[in-house]
């Protein structure tokens, strides 16, 4: 039968209830009198309060206030019943990561779990599923848990039956399961029993929870159930525009009722407080403390109630960070966070090293890399010339990159990786590990309490609670007493995520609390944000491994409707009962569609405003906005280059074509994008294969002749061996030996179709290979690499430069090239070339492309002549005057990068994409059209009536 939902409440029948202010309740304490609260932060709340009221009173010394919370209460009793020798006390209860421990031993069972991919994620949610069942008194042997509606209840029974065998067997005792054995020996604990009890902050009670109370009443122990007197006066409600406008104006109304009653206690209640909490804190801050740094909290005047997953604090993260480096492969993402990271040990030190490492890794490895590669990388010394010839030893040298305390760090995770591979218990992997962190370098800041309390007393605090996981570990010795390394990490990492970590800071006037928190608090003020018609009430959610049937009958939370619109009655009522002067706010809007105010809140005397008093002053944004504008003088250019040599050769004059902004960030400041590696073998590591590929057959071949002497099978043997020694030497891909494998295939394939189309040529010697040029352009040196020149039988040279990619010779030509490297070599050569060409190695075909001062030097050159090829065959007809235009275009393009010319004018409007620049946060190309856009259309305004004002 279905239970009357309007008697949720916390009566229980035979005990007292009383409504009394803080005072009353205050000096009930000070009797002796002991009180149970619904939660921690009511108990710590409620302490503090009782301290601050014996100061206000005169009070030097007083004894503290015996207050607890309900399950510290249970806990205590439970131990008062082992000790009295209580029949089933003697069985172990499980901690929270142990019970979960025990429910992912049931899910791992085959037969029982053979269709679910992750059965362990459900451990939890099953754990709160019996924590239910047992306090609701639900009847685990009605025959809806057979019916065939929903699998899932028959399931969760069968694993309730055997999570309930495997306690049986290891003598454990589920904590819900308490309740009933201290309900039977409430005679007995009741000569431990000398203080009156008093309840306070409780809506309802369980079933089971009601019949331990009635029991000890029963059994003569005095109970009070305990309201705290309404405070109600005033009550209105608000609409703002959207939910950004709301909590902006709650900023404003906290600091104005602060403002206004310097003592004052405000409270803000929000709905869904851990979606929110960082607009809440950023309005907060801009309003209440601004220029205050976001992380000191002794700046803060508020406190959130709600903490964060110890696993997310800064200083936890960087410890697993360290961990992962361990991995079989690691992501760069996760060794990127290591090398930033200020938690480990030469973070300062090494920071340039650290961050030129990271730049290393991304250009040369794929996105997964193993720790061997970081300590060769950490410690690698420079061997070799620029010419890739070796060094004495005497002129070796570290790496741009080389970071010594980092590769100490990585040795210690090595070594700790291969001596500790086999199984162990969990005690032994918590101490391990932890030492590891030390070793490693992991730095959470000074351990001396005194001094972090000054210096940075969260960082402690987050120690303190990484100590209590790392015993919540080894305690796990009980369900799991041995584990691999591996899953000793993953459970400390749950364990860590599953700890919510609230920093403790001093008390304050400004509390943002959730919801369900405001139950026995009392305040002066106070503001519920976001009670819009769509969330409150809340919509049901009842559990899915009970039968829907059995959850109504119970009355479970969250199993109806109707129950759910009786909660929200009930805490409706308690908000208004919280303060004299209550504000009500909900949004107009939310996603673009219109909002109306809860139905709750119609008909409680709550009157609707069209504005709420607050501080109205400008926040520091607005200041900004509206001082007076930056005056705009010409943009001064940053003039001659007076230190040496540039970076980059071609690239120079590339980038000033491009964009002479970009030429002054890249080859004067040496601004570089992170590249972002890739699972496979990027374009570029390909085209490098290829490179070598054929420089090195080349060297071998030198001539066409001695190219066509080559069978099929001579040929592809020789150049199976150029293949085999470049990949070989790339170390990115010897950790991939499959991509390695086809890799190797597809650059084999390659150079062989393009050394077919070789053959087509008239007979030439190969006399360039990857030759340097240090070639001068209007005073500045720039060095060149020319990836090949032939000499023909006449006598004549031809340039020739490999491509993998698509390219296109029309970019040559123009006031800005977009590609002037082989113009650049043209006009460089000792001689006048023959033809300037590209030669493309793709899969989609391999071909020549660019300029022949004749027919016949190069195969399907010149192209026919067409539109678009016009300027291409006239060039090569007329290659002096080609190349004396080129020197030209190439040496204005110079001047004006070494006068300083960095205006921020790409070429087009598609050059930033098309091209690949990475450094538009830098010059904020897109902020700029924007603003050029406005004003063009503030100027068309102009010319129209009342324009321009």
């Amino acid at each position: 039968m279905t239970r009357d939902l309007s008697k949720i409440s916390a009566r229980i029948p035979g005990v007292l209830t009383q409504t009394l202010d803080y005072d009353e309740l205050f000096f009930r304490l000070r009797a002796g009198h002991r009180l149970i609260t619904a939660n921690s932060r009511l108990t710590r709340v409620l302490t503090d309060q009782y301290n601050q009221w014996n100061i206000e009173s005169g009070k030097q010394q007083w004894n503290s206030p015996d207050i607890c919370s309900w399950n510290q209460w249970i806990n205590q009793l439970w131990e008062k019943a082992g000790l009295l020798g209580v029949a089933g006390t003697d069985r172990a209860v499980p901690g929270s990561r142990q019970l979960i421990n025990l429910w992912e031993k049931i899910l791992n069972i085959k037969p029982l779990s053979a269709d679910l991919i992750r059965p362990e994620s459900l451990a939890s949610q099953l754990r709160d599923t019996r924590q239910l069942l047992t306090e609701w008194q639900v009847n685990q042997n009605h025959p809806a848990w057979f019916g065939d509606t929903n699998e899932n209840h028959t399931a969760f029974h069968q694993w309730n039956r055997a999570f309930d065998g495997l306690c049986e067997k290891a003598d454990w005792i589920n904590p819900g399961d308490r309740l009933s054995i201290l309900c039977e020996s409430a005679g007995a604990l009741m000569g431990e029993m000398n203080a009156a009890i008093d309840l306070l902050g409780f809506d309802e009670f369980s079933p089971a929870r009601r019949d331990l109370l009635a029991a000890l009443h029963d059994k003569g122990l005095s109970l009070c159930i305990l309201t705290v007197t309404p405070r109600r006066d005033k009550a209105v409600m608000w609409k703002s525009r959207d939910g950004k406008d709301e909590i902006d104006r709650m900023a404003r109304w906290v600091r104005h009722c602060a403002s206004e009653n310097k003592d004052a206690r405000i409270a803000v209640v929000v709905p869904e407080l851990q979606a929110c909490r960082q607009q809440i804190e950023r309005a907060l801050g801009e309003i209440l403390t601004p220029g205050h740094q976001n992380d000191c909290q002794r700046a803060k005047p508020w406190n959130i109630s709600m903490g964060i997953s110890l696993a997310r604090v800064p200083v936890i993260e960087a410890a697993f960070d360290l961990l992962k480096m361990m991995d079989e492969n690691i992501d760069i993402q996760d060794i990127g966070r290591v090398l930033r990271s200020p938690w480990l040990r030469g973070s300062e030190a090494e920071r340039n090293n650290r961050s030129l490492l990271e730049k290393c890794l991304r250009e040369h490895y794929p996105r997964q890399l193993k720790l061997g590669e970081l300590i060769f990388r950490a410690g690698e010394i420079n061997k070799y010339d620029r010419y890739n010839q070796p060094l004495p030893i005497e002129e070796h040298t570290p790496q741009a990159w080389n970071s010594p305390l980092l590769l100490a760090s990585f040795k210690t995770l090595a070594r700790f990786r291969n001596d500790h591979h086999k199984v162990r218990p969990p005690s032994a992997w918590a101490e391990s590990l932890n030492q590891l962190l030390m070793n490693a370098g992991w730095s959470p800041g000074k351990q001396d309490p005194e001094v972090m309390q000054e210096e940075n007393a969260e960082n402690w605090q987050a120690l303190q609670k990484w100590h209590e996981c790392l015993r919540e570990l080894a305690s796990l010795d009980a369900t799991s007493p041995s584990i691999g390394r591996s899953a000793a990490i993953h459970q400390l990492q749950q364990i860590c995520r599953e700890n919510i970590f609230q920093a403790h800071t001093p008390p304050t006037r400004i509390q943002v609390l959730g919801l369900y928190e405001i139950s026995g608090l009392r305040f002066d003020y106070l503001w519920v944000i976001g009670l819009h018609n769509d969330s409150w009430p809340t919509s049901a959610k009842p559990n899915p491994f009970i039968p829907g049937q059995l959850q109504r009958e119970a009355n479970l939370p969250n199993s109806s409707p109707e129950r759910e619109l009786e909660v929200a009655r009930i805490i409706t009522q308690r908000l208004l009962d919280t303060a004299p002067m209550c504000v009500f706010s909900y949004p107009g809007q939310v996603d673009g569609e219109a909002q109306l105010p809860s139905p709750l809140l119609a008909g409680q005397n709550i009157q609707a405003v069209d504005d709420i008093e607050a501080w109205m002053e400008k926040n520091w944004r607005e200041t900004v906005a509206g001082a007076e504008g930056p005056k705009w003088d010409a943009l001064e250019m940053p003039g001659q280059l007076t230190h040496g040599t540039a970076r980059g050769g071609s690239s120079i004059l590339k980038h000033q074509a491009l964009c002479p902004f970009r030429a002054f960030a890249s080859n004067r400041l040496g601004a570089e994008g992170m590249e972002t590696p890739v699972d496979g073998i990027s374009p570029a590591l390909h085209g490098s294969l290829v490179h070598k590929v054929l420089e090195l057959f080349w060297k071998e071949t030198k001539t066409q002749a001695n190219l066509l002497q080559l069978n099929d099978e001579l040929l592809s043997a020789r150049v199976q061996k150029h293949v085999e020694a470049v990949t070989s030497e790339e170390r990115g891909l010897e950790q991939r030996p499959a991509f390695k494998e086809v890799e190797a295939q597809r650059v084999k394939r390659h150079v062989l179709n393009y050394l077919a189309l070789e053959t087509e040529r008239d007979a030439f010697e190969v006399v360039g290979f990857e030759r340097e040029i240090l070639a001068k352009i209007e005073g500045q040196e720039v060095r060149l690499i020319i990836d090949r020149i032939d000499r023909l039988e006449s006598g004549e040279e031809i340039i020739i430069d490999y491509k993998t990619g698509k390219v296109d010779p029309k970019k040559w030509f123009g006031e800005r090239p977009d590609d002037p490297q082989l113009p650049l070599y043209a006009i460089s050569a000792e001689k006048q070339p023959a033809a300037v060409a590209f030669g493309i190695v793709r899969e989609d075909g391999c071909e020549f492309k660019g300029i022949v001062t004749r027919e016949g030097l190069l195969p399907q050159l010149p192209p026919k002549e067409s539109v678009y090829t016009i300027e291409q065959v006239e060039a090569g007809k007329n290659m002096p005057e080609t190349i004396a235009n080129w020197r030209q275009t190439l040496h204005r393009l110079m001047s004006e990068f070494l006068e300083g010319d960095a205006a921020i004018d790409p070429k087009t409007e598609m050059t930033c994409g098309n091209t690949y620049c990475q450094l538009q946060p830098l010059c904020r190309i897109r902020e700029l059209q924007q603003h050029s856009k406005v004003k063009l259309q503030s100027d068309d305004y102009s010319d129209l009536p009342g324009g321009g004002s």
